[in-house]
């Protein structure tokens, strides 16, 4: 998308959320699969609205509605199973270098029996975001709009004056590839 001096980008007070999402990368794999989970409609229509949209704009609302909601359960999380949180991301951490989740199952399963009892939220299984899903979303689907190069392009050559000089010299597409008999 290139960008003129009409294009209407947004002010600060439109991107600015009450609070950003700030988590180190052993925090953020501990509890990504159940914030996935908890705020899968939220990242759906976001989802769903960008990619209809286009346009990045568009969905600054639908953003800040998944922010929050990222932030709500982290907060929640925090009040309930801090403890078992910090134990499975300090393991993550220094279990290996490249930040593994393999040496760190019986932290993840404490955390999993907290997750459950308190927030009643379950880990979803391997693979459950790879999968196909269908989302049904309650805002309707923008209009598409096709635009008709052929007539735009008559009007533009239709209004140039009868003097413009217009090239003759082109050649078509198959002439342009290299002849190896040319050379």
């Amino acid at each position: 998308m290139s960008l003129t001096k009409d294009t209407h980008l947004p002010s600060d007070e439109e991107l600015t959320v009450p609070q950003e999402i700030v988590l180190s990368t052993p925090w953020l794999k501990s509890v990504a699969p159940y914030m996935a989970k908890h705020c899968e409609k939220e990242a759906n229509e976001f989802m769903l609205r960008r990619k209809e949209s286009e346009d990045p704009r568009a969905v600054l609302k639908e953003g800040a509605a998944l922010t929050a909601c990222g932030v709500n359960f982290l907060q929640s999380l925090k009040r309930s199973c801090l403890p078992q949180t910090q134990k499975l991301a300090e393991c993550v951490d220094q279990g290996s270098a490249k930040l593994y989740m393999s040496k760190c199952h019986d932290d993840q399963k404490e955390l999993d029996a907290c997750v459950e009892a308190n927030l009643n939220l379950t880990r979803p299984k391997l693979g459950y975001f790879s999968k196909l899903h269908v989302y049904d979303s309650a805002t309707p689907a923008p209009e598409v709009k096709l635009r008709d190069y052929k007539t735009e392009a008559a009007k533009v050559l239709n209004e140039l004056p009868a003097e413009y000089h217009l090239r003759k010299d082109y050649r078509k597409y198959n002439d342009w590839r290299y002849n190896i008999t040319e050379s």
